[in-house]
C-alpha cells in the first residue's frame, strides 16, 4: 500500500521511521509468541497507514462543523475610474459598492456534519483494529508453524539415530546368521525414507521463515530464532461468553455501527436541503449621493425548489442506512459462525493434545521397546520393530501437530471474539475439559 503524497510529512516520517527500526531491530535469541506479535503490529505498513487515514479523518471533524468562508463582493462603476462630475457641478471619484457577507446553514447542519465526520473518524479506528487482529492471529499461525516444524526436525532426526541404531543391530545379526539380509534392507529402506521427510521438513521451515520475515518486514531469508515452547493447551471459555464478547466489542461490528449512525446522520443532513439557507449581508453603497445613507445591511435565503432533486438525495440517504445495516447483519452471522468454528476446532485440537499425551505416545513408546526386546532375544520380526518405530514416529508428529493447530484455533477464536480471551474460571466458565 502506498504512502499518499497528500498526508503530512511527519505522518510519512514516523511510519518510515517505524519500519525501519523494526525491520533492522535483532530479534530475541529464543522466539516467543507475543513478542513476535508485537514486532509484527510495530512494523506493518498496513496499520501505520490506516493510523494516518485516521489521523486525516479525525482533523476533518472541526472543518466539517465550521461555516463556510464569508464572501467580500466589490462592485465599481466602469465610467468612474478616473472620476465625473455630478449634475450638480461636484466632482466625485470612483464610484461603488463594497459588500461582505455570511452564508448561514439551516440550524443544525453544521453540527450533523460534524456528527458525520466524527463517526467516520471513529470507524476508521475500528478498521485499524481489525486490521490488527487480523496480523495478531495470522502471527500466531506463523508462530505455531514454525514451532510444529522445528519439533518435527527435531523427532525426524530422533527417529533417525534410532533407525541407524536398528541397522547397526541388525547388520550385527545378519554377520552372526541370526538375521536375514531384508532386516538390514529394511533399516536401510526406512533411514532414506526419514531423510526425504527430513528434506521436506527443511523446505517447509524456509518457507515458514520466509513468510513470518515478511510480516516481520525484513529480508526473506534472515536468519530467524528457534521458538519457544508452545503455551499450554488451557481450556476454553464458554461459548455463550465468548459470543457475548464478540457482539460488544468486535471493531468490524463496531465500523458498521459507525458507519450506520454516520449515514443516519446524512438522512438528517437530507432533510435540512429542503429548507431554505440564510444570507446575512453588510456593505457600502457609493453610487448614492452623499447625503444618502450609504451604508446597507440585508438579509438573503436560498430557494429550494427542485424538490425532485432533495427527496432523491434523501432517499439515496436511507438506501445506504439499509444497504450498511444488512451489511451488519451479514457481517454478525459471519462473525459468529467463524467463532463457533475456531472454538470447535480448539477444543478438537485439545482433545487430541490429551489423546496423545496419555495414551498414544505412551503406547506406541510400549510398542517400540517390546519389539526391540523381542527382536533382541530373537523372538520378533525386524518388521514389527520397524513397524512400531513408524507408529511412534507418527504419534509424537500427531501430538506436535494437535499443539500447533490448538494455539492456530486459539488466536483465530481471540481474532473473531474481537481480543484476547478471558480467563474461563474468572468467568465462571461451566465446562471442564480434562
Amino acid at each position: 500500500m502506498g504512502i499518499q503524497s497528500g498526508w503530512p510529512r511527519a505522518i510519512v516520517t514516523a511510519a518510515a521511521a517505524v519500519l525501519f527500526t523494526t525491520s533492522t531491530a535483532a530479534l530475541a535469541d529464543s522466539l516467543q509468541p507475543d513478542d513476535l506479535v508485537k514486532q509484527v503490529l510495530a512494523g506493518n505498513p498496513g496499520v501505520a497507514a490506516l493510523e494516518a487515514a485516521v489521523k486525516a479523518a479525525e482533523a476533518r471533524i472541526g472543518p466539517a462543523g465550521s461555516l463556510p468562508d464569508p464572501e467580500l463582493r466589490l462592485a465599481v462603476a466602469p465610467r468612474t475610474v478616473d472620476g465625473f462630475t455630478t449634475p450638480a457641478g461636484q466632482h466625485r471619484g470612483v464610484s461603488g459598492i463594497v459588500e461582505i457577507s455570511q452564508s448561514l446553514p439551516w440550524p443544525g447542519t453544521l453540527g450533523l456534519r460534524a456528527d458525520v465526520a466524527r463517526h467516520e473518524a471513529a470507524a476508521a479506528g475500528d478498521e485499524v483494529a481489525s486490521l490488527r487482529l487480523r496480523l495478531a492471529a495470522a502471527t500466531r499461525s506463523r508462530y505455531a508453524e514454525w514451532f510444529y516444524v522445528h519439533r518435527a526436525l527435531a523427532i525426524n532426526a530422533s527417529n533417525q539415530q534410532l533407525t541407524e541404531e536398528l541397522r547397526r543391530v541388525a547388520e550385527r545379526r545378519y554377520a552372526t546368521g541370526l538375521a536375514e539380509q531384508q532386516d538390514v534392507l529394511q533399516a536401510e529402506v526406512e533411514l532414506q525414507r526419514l531423510r526425504e521427510q527430513a528434506l521436506v521438513l527443511e523446505q517447509r521451515r524456509a518457507a515458514i521463515r520466509a513468510r513470518t520475515n515478511a510480516l516481520l518486514s525484513r529480508e526473506a531469508d534472515a536468519p530467524l530464532p528457534a521458538p519457544a515452547d508452545m503455551p499450554a493447551a488451557d481450556p476454553l471459555p464458554a461459548y455463550a461468553s465468548l459470543r457475548a464478547l464478540a457482539l460488544r466489542r468486535h471493531p468490524a461490528l463496531q465500523r458498521l455501527d459507525r458507519r450506520i449512525a454516520a449515514s443516519r446522520d446524512r438522512e438528517a443532513l437530507a432533510d435540512k436541503a429542503f429548507y431554505p439557507d440564510l444570507r446575512v449581508m453588510a456593505g457600502n453603497n457609493d453610487f448614492r449621493p452623499a447625503s444618502e445613507t450609504r451604508f446597507t445591511v440585508g438579509v438573503g435565503i436560498s430557494l429550494p425548489l427542485d424538490q425532485d432533486k432533495r427527496r432523491a438525495a434523501r432517499d439515496a440517504a436511507r438506501a445506504d442506512t439499509m444497504r450498511l445495516d444488512f451489511e451488519h447483519r451479514d457481517q454478525r452471522n459471519r462473525l459468529l459462525g467463524e467463532l463457533e468454528a475456531a472454538r470447535a476446532a480448539a477444543e478438537q485440537a485439545r482433545a487430541s493434545i490429551d489423546l496423545y499425551r496419555r495414551e498414544l505416545v505412551p503406547r506406541t513408546q510400549e510398542s517400540l521397546s517390546a519389539a526391540r526386546a523381542a527382536y533382541g532375544s530373537g523372538g520378533g520380526s525386524f518388521l514389527a520393530v520397524i513397524t512400531a518405530e513408524q507408529q511412534q514416529l507418527d504419534a509424537e508428529l500427531n501430538l506436535a501437530r494437535a499443539r500447533a493447530d490448538y494455539f492456530i484455533a486459539r488466536a483465530e477464536l481471540a481474532r473473531w471474539a474481537g481480543g484476547e480471551l478471558p480467563d474461563p474460571a474468572a468467568a465462571g466458565n461451566p465446562e471442564t475439559n480434562p
